[in-house]
């Protein structure tokens, strides 16, 4: 796993060893993913959600990203979070471009909310490599949650990682599904808000 492009092209990521919640998206879908949405990251605010390793907002981080908030609820990966961070010279301060939160996906989005926070570009991959039930369930009350509040704005693309097999809504209040992309087993959706 590689940062692909921009100001940390190269830098190695790690990612946890044995666990299988944790499933980095892999560098194809994101060079991909990444290349739709080029212009839309520079001087972005960003959150990677269910972050796992932080592959992703790092990634948006060395395209140009304003700032990248990290949410995830695994304390193990938080600290490859952090040692990925380290690796590409991101460091914590005031002056850092990047936030990390502990909490799990659906309490994360209430708190950011209460935060008054607005993000252009939120991309949420849950861990859908294990068959947990409550994986639907999350996609479900997550895409509510952004339909029913402001911390996707107006003209942002909320980016949806998930397996085939997983059905996702073409449309949920006020976000509608704008594109698929599949690579595989793996489907992004990009969702925009309706006006």
């Amino acid at each position: 796993m590689r940062v692909i492009a921009g100001a940390f092209k190269g830098r190695r990521l790690i990612a946890p060893k044995g666990n299988r919640d944790v499933r980095p998206t892999a560098d194809r879908v994101k060079e991909s993913v990444f290349s739709i949405v080029r212009e839309q990251i520079i001087d972005a605010n960003f959150l990677d959600l269910c972050a796992g390793t932080g592959n992703i907002g790092i990634e948006a981080l060395s395209r140009g990203a304003k700032h990248v908030t990290f949410l995830e609820r695994d304390p193990r990966c938080i600290q490859i979070i952090k040692q990925n961070l380290r690796t590409c010279g991101l460091v914590a301060g005031p002056q850092a471009r990047h936030s990390l939160l502990r909490r799990d996906a659906v309490k994360g989005i209430s708190y950011l909310q209460k935060q008054d926070a607005a993000f252009e570009i939120i991309y949420f991959d849950p861990p859908y490599g294990t068959d947990l039930a409550s994986i639907p369930e999350l996609y479900t009350t997550c895409l509510a949650l952004f339909a029913e509040n402001s911390l996707l704005r107006t003209s942002g693309t909320l980016l949806v990682e998930h397996a085939k097999r997983f059905v996702v809504p073409d449309k949920v209040g006020n976000l509608t599904r704008s594109r698929q992309a599949a690579y595989g087993d793996t489907v992004v959706s990009f969702y925009h808000k309706s006006l």
